[in-house]
């Protein structure tokens, strides 16, 4: 009986000590590993039948970093070659698609309605890219049975690929860290040791300076908030004039930076199958030939889609209209701001006024070393490494701050 009672007793604290030994950092922080050289792995798998002595002199410059930052495959032959970029476009879409139904407040549309609108966006784009790779690649020698063949099986490869990453990407959301950033960062890492190789030190010198320069204004844009007290009704004592609603100077972080590549890629994909289409076509050929990174028209339409896509993502993700209305409802109020409309006005404009200084500052940043290629400062297969560096900086913001939450998790787990 008495021992029964200790053993008891004693149950509470194996319960207490396996808790205290549970580790969700170290955990998430291997599963993401175990993710991420998988991803390694696939992208140095070749697609079937593909010539690859074709694609050994790949020149390095802005553009093909560029499409390395979303394929991971500087060659463009690898099982993996579409990337993320049908599912980031297809996220846009089906964005856009919940927003414009917002605007009527009746109508309201579920998560699970969202995630089929999303990858059937995915599955379409996915189609159409597969198919426009598939009729440019550059095959081994075979009769045309069995290129028929070939090309089916490449396309096969191509969309099994790409869902391949796409899985990969939501296991590393739900169990690892970093989601599809983990991804952009093995990319944007191995287009920096490919701009970094055979290069002389001298000029390496310019592109460094300015990389170093945007990693500390990447950091102050990233630190940098807006604190707007509110007024709670709910809170009456010591703590009332702490409450605040807090906005970043860059609202949504990297996120354009890595949608923008994205978004790029779109009308370089649209005029590229129109051009297929109309060979003959002038205005087609001239869009094709300027709609990259190595011209200053494609650098232009760059700057620009970073420009919509913070300003897009700060409204849209933030809310600010949302919260207003909650303040509204909750009888709070900003200081010195009546509720309702006013304040409605105020944070959307708030939020609008910051996404526009950080997109500015971003695209200076950007562009500074992309413009700098046409007058020789900077030579043309470093002129992405600044904006890479800039990039990167953001994404590892990124994933400190959510390895900083499941950290304190770690650390608080046992009073749970």
């Amino acid at each position: 009986m008495v021992t029964n009672t200790i053993q008891r007793k004693r149950k509470p604290k194996s319960l207490k000590e396996k808790r205290q030994k549970e580790h969700v950092l170290l955990y998430k922080i291997l599963y993401s590993l175990i993710i991420m050289l998988v991803y390694m792995i696939g992208r140095n798998i070749p697609l079937y039948g593909i010539d690859l002595k074709a694609y050994e002199d790949v020149s390095v410059d802005a553009q093909s970093i560029l499409l390395q930052a979303l394929s991971g495959d500087m060659k463009n032959c690898s099982l993996f070659i579409l990337g993320l970029w049908p599912y980031m476009i297809a996220s846009i879409l089906a964005v856009l698609l919940v927003a414009i139904i917002s605007l009527d407040s009746s109508r309201k549309i579920s998560p699970r309605k969202l995630n089929i609108w999303t990858l059937f966006f995915m599955m379409v784009i996915a189609f159409i890219q597969a198919y426009q790779k598939v009729q440019t690649f550059v095959y081994k020698d075979m009769d045309a049975q069995m290129l028929l063949i070939t090309k089916v099986i490449v396309f096969i490869q191509l969309i099994a690929g790409m869902l391949i990453v796409v899985y990969m990407c939501d296991r590393t959301t739900k169990y690892g860290i970093g989601g599809r950033m983990s991804v952009f960062m093995i990319n944007i890492v191995d287009g920096m040791m490919n701009m970094f190789a055979g290069q002389k030190a001298d000029r390496l010198i310019l592109p460094v300076i300015i990389g170093v320069v945007e990693i500390a204004i990447m950091i102050i844009i990233e630190t940098t908030e807006k604190r707007i007290a509110v007024q709670r009704v709910s809170i009456n004592n010591i703590y009332a004039d702490k409450n605040y609603l807090a906005y970043k100077l860059n609202p949504v972080g990297a996120m354009p930076l890595m949608f923008t590549s994205a978004v790029f890629m779109l009308p370089q994909f649209v005029c590229s199958g129109l051009y297929y289409l109309y060979p003959d076509n002038q205005k087609l050929a001239w869009l094709v030939d300027n709609l990259r990174l190595t011209a200053v028209f494609g650098i232009i339409v760059y700057l620009a889609i970073i420009v919509l896509l913070t300003i897009l993502f700060s409204v849209i993700m933030l809310t600010p209209g949302k919260e207003a209305e909650n303040l509204l409802k909750s009888g709070d109020s900003i200081l010195d701001i009546y509720a309702g409309k006013p304040t409605r006005r105020y944070l959307v404009g708030t939020v609008i006024r910051f996404s526009i200084y950080s997109s500015i500052i971003i695209c200076i940043c950007q562009g500074v070393p992309l413009f700098l290629q046409f007058g020789g400062y900077i030579d043309s297969t470093l002129a992405m490494l600044p904006c890479s560096i800039m990039m990167s900086t953001g994404i590892w913001i990124s994933l400190y701050r959510e390895a900083e939450v499941y950290r304190n998790m770690d650390r608080y787990h046992p009073f749970i």
